[in-house]
């Protein structure tokens, strides 16, 4: 992206050229000066190690920091290293964090080279800190049980959206004679907005326009002593009252491919018991069983919300990939090269190229470029995304069901859901399951339509076959992914995967000798070099039917009862005007990107649900985003709810 912070390192430490302010401070006489600031202000006057200390431990539990400014990163390292020490394993921390120009990873390192007592968090954090986006960035860090949300962008804007409930606010940045944007009501109204009684907050400032901002929208503030040369500092709370807990809902999720392991993995993680049943005698048995899955994002630089899902999915899934540590033999980061074979290709990989470059995602080469970033001759521009991947989906899929939270239930046929007074039951071949749940999700691909036949989804099935050919002379120099009607992987074992077809309404998984021909063919055409890979024997091969929408969006969301939106006599036209969800989503249709974005959309779906049942949590979309995926959306456009159509209508960065 091309927003980073503008830095000026003086003396080794990081100033800011807009604010012409430091970051930190660093004493010759006292080399942790910065650290030992962030512990007085933020950690001890929030009453961090107390509060960490007392948090339930038999039960999960989650606790919320929002911050304005990230800057270095160094709170968000020192409030880890806390909670590493002094929180239950069963808890969860969730670190909100608000900054309108983010370090670069290199200056990100050169700050925290300061702080060698900090370097087992900084590693973790800098492991993550790659492809930001502008917008809502997520970065996982589960060795410390942890989530890191990074707003990018304007406070302005963020603040008054945000939708969380939070235990503890670190008032940073630079002081407001400096930053006076960042000080106003809109703030502290938000602060209001997400306090519950006994929410706290520390700044290092004692300004007295932030004194009467604070107490205007009712915090009660406390003027105390500073950190080193600061003579005062501001601290205070929301007044407490008498609150309950939200309790963690119990989870049922029908079907364990990509989709279903994805949402599983993110509702353990945030606490709740999750069943999976799944149909086959194992996990990832469809689409999602494939040896090879490609990771990149295609973007046309037509719809917003397409191609906005495409690259949020595809920063979010990289390190999402990364950090479930598959080793090599199931996710390797190569770089992919996406070919303009074609005039319309070539066509769309200049729009592209042109719309979406500030974003870093990716670079337009010409061919010359291209053939020495692929190792073998090339033709035609290309758009490189140097974090293109590909994934084992199976691999993938195991890994994400092997958490302590999550039951799987195999060969259970799920045929029919029935909401009880006691919750959802559900019905296999050998009849109701003696179990209730809070929730169900549906993540069963093409069968949703016959677990959900009012639901007016429509899924199209559309059949795909790979294949992987033995080395070829020509091909072993190749060091990235090529992508033109389809796909090639470099060497790996000795073997090179390809694919796939697609063939709309077909729902056949039998293996073809015509699908294999139709992939050598597509794999003779990315270069001039492969033009005799059609005598190539076809190892193995693998046929699947995916399933998508109308629109190309997947549908995730909640399903409400379709009756109770057919009877309503006045057209609707706000989405807060729906029934409330009743404990019934789901999450399908991503068509043959579902390695991409069934993660980004499972980690939506986790916070959403969550929030459904009182737990505030940090959200990673706007609503309008979210709406954009409802599941009944062409439901919406029968009933005539035209302002429930499109919600999302941002475009992305220039």
């Amino acid at each position: 992206m091309s927003t980073h912070a503008v830095l000026e390192w003086r003396n080794g430490l990081p100033y800011s050229t807009q604010f012409d302010d430091v970051y930190f401070s660093v004493n010759p006489d006292h080399p942790q000066h910065g650290l030992a600031e962030t512990r007085h202000v933020f950690l001890q006057h929030n009453q961090l190690q107390a509060r960490w200390q007392q948090l339930p431990t038999d039960r999960p539990s989650h606790f919320v920091i929002v911050e304005t400014g990230f800057g270095s990163g160094l709170n968000f390292l020192a409030a880890l290293q806390l909670w590493q020490q002094t929180a239950p394993a069963s808890a969860h921390l969730h670190f909100v964090s608000i900054e309108i120009a983010p370090f670069t990873l290199q200056d990100l390192q050169m700050a925290h080279a300061h702080f060698p007592e900090l370097a087992a968090m900084s590693q973790a954090l800098c492991q993550q800190y790659h492809l930001l986006q502008p917008g809502i960035n997520q970065l996982e860090l589960p060795a410390f049980s942890a989530s890191l949300t990074l707003h990018i962008g304007d406070s302005q804007q963020i603040l008054p959206q945000l939708q969380l409930q939070a235990d503890a606010w670190f008032l940073d940045g630079f002081a407001p004679a400096k930053n006076p944007q960042m000080w106003q009501p809109y703030l502290f109204e938000c602060m209001a907005r997400c306090a519950h009684a006994g929410t706290t907050f520390a700044t290092f400032t004692s300004a007295g326009l932030v004194k009467r901002g604070l107490q205007a929208v009712g915090f009660q503030v406390e003027k105390t002593r500073g950190f080193g040369k600061k003579r005062e500092m501001l601290c205070g709370a929301w007044p407490l009252s008498e609150q309950s807990a939200a309790a963690l809902p119990k989870v049922a999720i029908i079907g364990a491919g990509i989709a279903g392991s994805s949402t599983a993995w993110q509702l353990a993680g945030l606490g709740c018991e999750v069943h999976v049943f799944e149909r086959a005698a194992q996990i990832a048995n469809g689409a999602s069983g494939n040896p090879r899955g490609m990771l990149y994002p295609r973007l046309n630089a037509e719809k917003p919300q397409n191609d906005q899902l495409a690259w949020r999915s595809y920063s979010f899934s990289v390190r999402h990939y990364a950090s479930l540590n598959l080793g090599e033999e199931a996710f390797q980061v190569c770089g992919l090269l996406q070919l303009g074979s074609n005039p319309r290709e070539h066509k769309r990989v200049q729009k592209v190229a042109s719309r979406y470059a500030a974003l870093g995602l990716l670079q337009q080469l010409d061919a010359a470029q291209a053939s020495v970033q692929a190792g073998v001759s090339l033709t035609h521009d290309c758009l490189y995304f140097a974090a293109g991947a590909w994934v084992n989906p199976a691999t993938a899929c195991a890994r994400m069901m092997d958490h302590a939270n999550i039951t799987l239930h195999l060969q259970q046929d799920i045929r029919q859901l029935s909401l009880q007074k006691r919750g959802w039951q559900l019905s296999h071949q050998a009849g109701a399951i003696n179990e209730y749940f809070d929730a169900v999700i549906v993540c069963n691909a093409a069968d949703a339509a016959k677990l959900l036949p009012d639901s007016g989804m429509w899924l199209n099935p559309v059949r795909g076959q790979m294949g992987m050919i033995a080395g070829q002379p020509s091909m072993q120099a190749l060091k990235v992914v090529l992508c033109g009607d389809g796909y090639l992987t470099p060497l790996f074992k000795g073997q090179h995967a390809m694919g796939a077809t697609f063939a709309p309404g077909d729902c056949s998984t039998e293996v073809r000798e015509q699908d294999n021909l139709s992939n050598l063919d597509m794999v003779g055409k990315l270069s001039p070099h492969f033009d005799h890979v059609s005598a190539a024997d076809v190892t193995y091969a693998r046929a699947s039917s995916r399933c998508g929408s109308p629109d190309y969006l997947p549908y995730v969301g909640p399903v409400l009862p379709t009756a109770t939106l057919n009877a309503q006599e006045a057209a609707i036209s706000d989405f807060a005007a729906l029934p409330a969800p009743q404990g019934l989503y789901v999450h399908v249709a991503h068509g043959s990107k579902g390695l991409m974005t069934a993660p980004y959309c499972a980690a939506m779906l986790a916070r959403r649900l969550l929030s459904d049942f009182g737990a505030r949590l940090p959200q990673l979309t706007e609503d309008s985003f979210w709406y954009g995926l409802h599941p009944q959306r062409h439901l919406f456009k029968q009933l005539g709810w035209k302002s429930l159509l499109n919600p999302f209508n941002d475009q992305a960065p220039a």
